[in-house]
């Protein structure tokens, strides 16, 4: 997996466009990872900003 540099969403490494953000840029060197599954009635979804279900991590580097 990888994750979004933009979004912090991970998708699987063959994936060259973020389904959620639309980004373009990914990094393989991230750390921590959270499920949201109901990002509408989430406390931690809003806390982090995500609007969509999905995979993501909770720190992202980009060197």
């Amino acid at each position: 997996m990888k994750a979004c540099v933009r979004c912090k969403a991970l998708v699987p490494d063959d994936t060259n466009i973020c389904p959620v953000c639309g980004g373009r840029e990914f990094s393989d060197r991230w750390d921590g990872i959270v499920a949201v599954l109901d990002p509408d009635n989430s406390k931690v979804a809003s806390m982090l900003g995500i609007k969509k279900a999905g995979l993501y991590a909770l720190k992202v580097r980009t060197r």
